[in-house]
């Protein structure tokens, strides 16, 4: 669905939209004048629509051109450029420009200035949204689930654009950056979520705030028993809320997977195909097995959405994030997206990859997603090993990602042992492949394909 830019010019029935034309000519009068003010201008507002007047927008354009340009911006040049588009008498001429500058007297109150414009602006937009989504909810012909995300995803976009945050110094950083410090030593270094897994633990610290980890693999490799595992890691054993997207499994093969993973002695495909010779007493026995799938359950939402967009995916996160602050998002997997962007699928996919990094740092949590790789790895001689070369439709996914982390089972290709000399037998390799905030290493660990379960080695 492609996002519609709101009309924040469009006047509502019986009232004037919410303006301040004099702090909207104050703010520019005053970016004529400084240089100063010029960068607190577009620092703090990021887009022509916060200005009401179709003037004041082309004004603060041409004042944002010219910076960005490396040129100087003042009545002059401002007019040189509005002339040199041919918008300049529409826009009020010479005089209207060089007027701006009477309507101030120094930039001093200028960032509270441009604080109440974006206030403004932003009821404009809240209006707007809300006139066209009751236009359109008579229309039968339009899906109410996509009005719904299509409002979500343009007033997500408002708030990321009002929440322009202040830098800080290095002293007002100080104490709380030694505040993380003593919580790492007294959390043994895990400041992340737990993965499961001690060796995994010790590489990343545990899944990090905000990050982008691509897990990625060949079939066959174990990368939704992965995801699983991270999941019940995190949701079950923590009670930390987690939200898993599957567009290509079922809510209710995801649950078998659970289940086998939770009770000892059944396999995915046992629980699959029915195979329990004990019958229904048998099933009673296994349900009573799994009730930690019931009492902590509450932390592990599941949503199996086939073909979900990714603005679907934030407005959903954003709706489950207002209920109960998400602690991990997982999503299996990336190629079975829709974006948001039109073209080839390489840039859909990277389009695909931001908002996911975006997703991230929105909700201050971990997203994992899971990613195909190219069939050149199969092509490949020896140990067919991924590379990040390998990372299927976009290198996007590579420049996004804070972590890549491959899946590796020598097992699955006739090879008896790592380089190590630990048996492949009932193993897993994670290969992180790509670390930002780290080193890159491996780790072996131990698994249970036919149940989905990973776990230490020793």
């Amino acid at each position: 669905m492609s996002q519609r830019k709101p009309t924040t010019s469009a006047p509502t029935i019986g009232h004037l939209p919410p303006q301040a034309l004099d702090l909207e000519a104050a703010v520019l009068g005053a970016a004529l004048l400084e240089a100063d003010a010029q960068r607190t201008l577009l620092a703090t507002l990021t887009t022509e629509d916060v200005f009401y007047s179709p003037a004041h927008q082309q004004i603060y354009l041409a004042i944002r051109d010219l910076v960005q340009a490396g040129q100087h911006a003042d009545i002059l040049t401002v007019t040189q450029q509005l002339r040199h588009r041919g918008t300049l008498a529409r826009n009020g001429g010479p005089a209207f420009i060089a007027g701006l500058t009477s309507k101030i007297n120094s930039a001093a109150h200028l960032e509270t200035h441009c604080r109440i414009l974006q206030e403004q602006h932003a009821r404009r937009v809240v209006i707007a949204v809300g006139t066209e989504l009751t236009a359109h909810a008579y229309d039968d012909s339009r899906d109410p689930l996509d009005l719904l995300t299509d409002a979500q995803t343009r007033l997500t976009s408002l708030h990321r654009t009002l929440e322009t945050r202040p830098g800080q110094t290095a002293a007002a950083a100080f104490d709380p950056t030694f505040d993380r410090l003593a919580q790492s030593i007294g959390q043994h270094g895990l400041t992340g979520v737990p993965t499961g897994l001690t060796q995994l633990n010790g590489l990343t610290g545990g899944w990090q705030p905000g990050d982008l980890i691509i897990l990625a693999a060949r079939p066959a490799m174990g990368k939704t028993a992965a995801l699983l595992h991270f999941a019940r890691t995190a949701a079950l054993d923590h009670g930390q809320h987690t939200a898993i997207f599957s567009l290509e499994m079922p809510t209710l093969q995801l649950m078998q997977r659970l289940v086998a993973s939770e009770v000892p002695g059944y396999s995915n495909s046992d629980l699959r195909r029915g195979n329990l010779p004990g019958g229904l007493e048998q099933v009673a026995h296994i349900r009573q097995q799994a009730q930690r799938l019931r009492t902590h359950g509450h932390a592990l939402h599941l949503d199996d959405t086939p073909g979900l967009s990714i603005q679907q995916l934030r407005a959903k996160c954003a709706r489950l994030h207002a209920q109960h602050p998400l602690s991990l998002v997982l999503v299996d997997y990336i190629q079975l997206m829709r974006g948001d962007t039109k073209g080839n699928r390489e840039q859909e996919v990277g389009s695909i990859s931001r908002s996911l990094k975006e997703l991230a740092k929105e909700l201050n949590a971990p997203v994992i997603a899971l990613s195909q790789l190219s069939r050149d790895v199969e092509k490949r001689g020896g140990e067919k090993r991924p590379l990040l070369s390998d990372l299927r439709e976009s290198g996007s996914l590579e420049q996004d990602a804070d972590c890549i982390v491959f899946l590796w089972r020598g097992e699955y290709y006739n090879i008896a042992e790592y380089e190590d000399g630990t048996a492949t037998a009932d193993t897993v390799l994670f290969d992180i492949a790509k670390h930002r905030n780290g080193a890159t290493d491996e780790v072996i660990a131990a698994c249970s394909m036919r149940r989905g379960v990973f776990k230490d080695i020793g």
